[in-house]
């Protein structure tokens, strides 16, 4: 950029460019974005028809059905032979399939929010921590914090076999000790390995005893296992590889099957479903979350905060963080989409919305065998709507990557 100069009464005045922030230059370019802004108008759409028809338009899903407007098509005017309106028509039970539709946004809608907020919660700590760990050694608090959710993590399995939740805490108390050991008690030449694993055992079977013998032999096993895990603290780069490994297990099921596996097991239910899409998505965002991490780790603003001695919750979540919210915002936005797909898939195949709630996958699900009698209005609109709502997020989320790029800010 060239500088104006101005000659004044023998001052010399420069032209300064006006400092502008990331977020300004970023929705300036959102703005000028034609597809982002028909995925904004699109998203901002279903987001108030969603909820403004739950808060503003009461509907009683179980009283809605009348059996003498069976499968009537869309109608936008009143006749003598159809005296009411039905823009979308009826399903199989006689319903306002609009109506339904509108209320169905809400549910989905939720699934996208619940969902997304489980994957990235747990996802992105898991991310943050493993990459920040990945090159800086953890102090004494963060070990202590680490083996104590490790040991309660992995006591919670014989925990819920033996159904003694008091092993949980053992088992935390027992990943405490381990620290505690490392840092007081260190003698390489002691058998620790034998100790922890004695521990563990006794954890496990005495608890499991209460129950039978056969519950006490399994708990002591795993008590086992878990005593020679615990033996030893684990580090940074330790407890990097076993969260990228344990995210390389999850996506190496397939995501559907692997999402219908947790409803079957949990039961069906619209809140069972936005659990299991959430589980499903952990691994995208916890490994976004590590690589952008490991990409301004070293970067020179925060290697100015070590040298000066700041903590590392501070170093990481007023350094590192908003340092790479961008990517983390296009995903999520890209993962409502998703999500809003994978619940449809599951409430097609009848494991989402217990009947009669509105949901979409669950309208096609009912409807789709009608079309061979040409009740093609009962399959159409719900799934317009899903092809609405996660094309206008899909389309949000490409333009929020381009104007978040700050490769191209001008």
């Amino acid at each position: 950029m060239t500088d104006n100069k101005i000659e004044n009464g023998g001052f010399e005045d420069f032209a300064v460019r006006e400092h502008r922030s990331l977020w300004l230059d970023a929705w300036r370019r959102l703005v000028a974005n034609k597809t982002a802004m028909i995925g904004l108008i699109v998203v901002v759409v279903f987001i108030l028809s969603a909820t403004g028809a739950h808060f503003f338009w009461e509907y009683e899903a179980r009283a809605d059905l009348d059996y003498n407007k069976k499968l009537l098509a869309p109608t936008i005017l009143a006749t003598e032979e159809a005296p009411e309106i039905h823009l979308f028509g009826t399903d199989k039970l006689g319903r306002d399939i609009f109506r339904r539709t509108v209320h169905g946004g809400w549910n989905s809608l939720r699934v996208g929010l619940v969902a997304v907020g489980i994957s990235l919660s747990i996802g992105g700590i898991l991310g943050l921590l493993s990459g920040f760990f990945e090159s800086i050694n953890m102090n004494f608090r963060e070990s202590l914090a680490l083996m104590t959710l490790m040991g309660a993590g992995l006591g919670s399995l014989p925990a819920w076999i033996a159904r003694q939740p008091m092993q949980i805490l053992l088992f935390a108390g027992l990943g405490v000790a381990s620290v505690l050991y490392d840092r007081y008690l260190v003698d390489r030449k002691s058998p620790r390995q034998l100790y922890f694993a004695i521990l563990g055992t006794l954890i496990g079977g005495i608890a499991g005893i209460l129950v039978g013998f056969w519950v006490a032999f399994v708990c002591a096993i795993l008590g086992l296992l878990i005593g020679l895990i615990l033996a030893r603290p684990v580090g940074g780069k330790i407890f990097s590889s076993i969260v990228m490994r344990a995210m390389d297990i999850i996506l190496s099921f397939p995501s559907y099957l692997l999402a219908i596996a947790i409803v079957a097991f949990l039961g069906p239910g619209l809140e069972k479903g936005m659990i299991a899409i959430g589980v499903v998505g952990i691994p995208v965002y916890a490994r976004l979350a590590r690589s952008a991490v490991l990409s301004v780790s070293q970067k020179e603003y925060v290697l100015a905060s070590q040298s000066v001695g700041e903590s590392h919750g501070r170093i990481l979540f007023r350094h590192i963080l908003p340092n790479i919210l961008s990517p983390i915002i296009v995903q999520s936005t890209m993962g409502l989409a998703n999500a809003i797909l994978s619940a449809a898939a599951l409430g097609f195949l009848g494991l989402g919305a217990i009947p009669p709630e509105p949901e979409w996958g669950a309208m096609l699900g009912d409807s789709y065998k009608y079309l061979s009698s040409g009740a093609w209005w009962a399959v159409l609109f719900p799934g317009l709507a899903i092809v609405f709502s996660v094309l206008g997020f899909n389309l949000l989320g490409d333009g929020l990557r381009d104007a978040l790029d700050p490769k191209i800010r001008a």
